[in-house]
């Protein structure tokens, strides 16, 4: 009776022994299986991660370094210089009012003439706005100066971004401007006189116009201090990182930079628990990788990049893609799996469906590595050509420049590098629509192509500004050809253009310093160069020496 018993009760505990050891290896083949589709996915969506990452930071960098050029090289020039010196007196106190000063200073003929100065620099550069401090940190010039607000005559020594300039320092720093209240970044180069501090020359660049920073979606830049600048998603805007140092800011100091006080944290907290409590099969490695904001269903990754030489930095938040689809494969998977140790039967399908399965997995690895590959060759197509004329990349350019001064300062020969800019350009486009506009751009390197050398190069380096490195060439040579350019620019026929839309440019070309130079520099004297064709009638070239000094014009040896 009881061996009948006990036969009894071992079938339907042995179904449920084997039913057991089914479901554990179930879960166990199961969670390999899911966890090689979980690593690639993972590893494809890192790498495009780091990409767009990369190319922020890339894109904030040449950016920052084109806005710093412009102040560090008007500090230099002596019309500025002598205006601090001569406005040195200035200074705030009990018995000198903000609106008394503006009116002293806007009084004096020579500040007069800076204002222009500064104002048509500003709207030639892109700035936002450009001001003089003498060194009491009193404004005592500004692009702005003719409009109803106005920064001429503020006591500026409360800027957080001007401190260290006047102590002789160049500062580059984030901030609310406190007289418009509108974000940007806040450059500022300390100006000498005979080796003394006069003052600061400082830039403003709005956020407004770095938008294209955070074009990316979950994309966002914050400042040295952690604070959340710029976003794609704009609810994301002044909040704080983590452990950021703007909590450790006195009161005092937030206001002054921020205009605000109190900033709302960043809720970035890790998920490695939550992933692992929801898929236990991930690796511990990549959860703890893991990140969440918020309102986000999924977990997500996060990539960062900073020492971009601004105390800027780059910050991607990017939830997994595939993380719901790969929890449904890992429950349809086990499932699967139980049914085909079941049974023989149940084993043939499953087989089948597995079989099918994996191949679809090796067609789409295939397929991403294939996407990806074309998709970074076509990256560095664009990264190298402009799509539209053919010629280098601004980005390709700029590193370009830098490389030829490196080659030029170990050879011990000279480099010209010139600015050049269609004239008109907007009236083309205007009037003959814009196919027209882009052949008179075709047309210009077209040109340059027949009569600049192999060795010269030519970038695009916006719009209808165009950048052209002469290596070997003096300052005097490359005057001359350039100015050949010019002509040949205008008398080459353009069949495809009309007849009545005249094509002309104005150039300005400038030399290599003797040592130490910049291409920051060089490129800020090619653009007053520029800017002095421009003024000076369009349709010409102008030059500009290492100096800063036009040279005369002489008949020189050409190629």
């Amino acid at each position: 009776m009881n061996r009948r018993l006990l036969r009894q009760a071992a079938g339907p505990l042995g179904v449920v022994v084997v039913a057991l050891v089914c479901w554990a290896a179930a879960g166990w083949l199961a969670d390999r299986m899911v966890r090689q589709e979980f690593e690639t996915a993972l590893a494809a969506q890192r790498q495009v991660m780091r990409s767009v990452v990369d190319n922020m930071a890339e894109v904030v960098a040449s950016d920052l370094a084109m806005s710093r050029a412009i102040p560090a090289t008007m500090a230099e020039t002596r019309v500025v210089q002598q205006a601090l010196t001569g406005a040195a007196h200035y200074a705030a106190s009990s018995d000198s009012t903000e609106l008394a000063r503006r009116k002293a200073l806007q009084g004096v003929p020579a500040l007069a003439g800076i204002d222009r100065f500064l104002h048509d620099a500003q709207g030639f550069s892109g700035l936002d706005a450009i001001w003089l401090v003498n060194a009491n940190g009193i404004c005592i010039a500004s692009s702005n100066a003719l409009e109803r607000i106005s920064y001429v005559g503020v006591d500026m020594r409360a800027r957080a971004y001007l401190n260290d300039t006047l102590l002789g320092a160049f500062s580059e720093a984030y901030g609310v401007g406190t007289t418009s209240g509108e974000p940007g970044i806040f450059v500022a180069a300390p100006a000498y006189d005979d080796g003394l501090l006069v003052g600061a020359v400082v830039a403003k660049v709005g956020i407004a116009r770095l938008r294209h920073w955070v074009a990316h979606p979950d994309t966002f830049v914050a400042d040295n201090n952690g604070v959340i600048i710029m976003a794609h998603d704009s609810a994301l805007e002044g909040r704080a990182l983590p452990s950021s140092h703007v909590a450790e800011m006195n009161a005092v100091d937030r206001v002054s930079t921020y205009l605000r006080e109190r900033f709302a944290p960043l809720d970035l907290r890790p998920a490695s628990q939550a992933a692992l409590n929801e898929a236990p099969w991930i690796p511990r490695a990549d959860a703890a990788q893991m990140v969440e904001l918020p309102g986000q269903r999924a977990p997500a990754l996060y990539e960062q990049r900073g020492g971009l030489n601004s105390g800027l930095s780059a910050h991607l938040v990017d939830p997994v893609n595939a993380w719901s689809e790969l929890i449904a494969n890992h429950r349809r998977d086990r499932l699967l799996i139980f049914l085909t140790l079941a049974g023989t039967a149940a084993l043939a399908a499953v087989i089948s469906v597995s079989w099918v399965r994996e191949r679809r997995l090796h067609h789409a690895s295939r397929d991403l590595a294939g996407q990806l590959q074309a998709a970074n060759a076509l990256l560095a197509a664009e990264a190298r050509h402009d799509a539209l004329t053919g010629a280098l990349s601004r980005r390709y350019f700029l590193d370009l420049l830098r490389r030829e001064i490196d080659t030029a300062y170990a050879a011990g020969k000279p480099l010209c590098m010139a600015i050049a800019d269609l004239d008109y350009f907007k009236q083309i486009n205007d009037r003959f629509g814009h196919p027209a506009g882009d052949r008179a751009l075709q047309h210009f390197v077209q040109t340059c192509r027949a009569e600049l050398r192999a060795d010269d190069a030519v970038g695009r380096l916006g719009g209808e500004e165009f950048g052209i490195l002469l290596p070997s060439t003096s300052l005097a040579t490359g005057l001359v050809v350039l100015d050949r350019l010019r002509e040949q620019v205008g008398k080459r026929v353009c069949v495809e253009l009309p007849e009545e839309a005249s094509v002309s440019v104005s150039i300005g070309v400038t030399e290599l310093a003797a040592a130490q130079d910049q291409p920051e520099r060089l490129m800020s004297r090619a653009d007053l160069a520029l800017y002095m064709a421009k003024a000076a009638g369009r349709d010409r070239c102008e030059a500009m020496t290492a100096e800063g000094v036009v040279p005369p014009r002489a008949a020189a040896p050409t190629w």
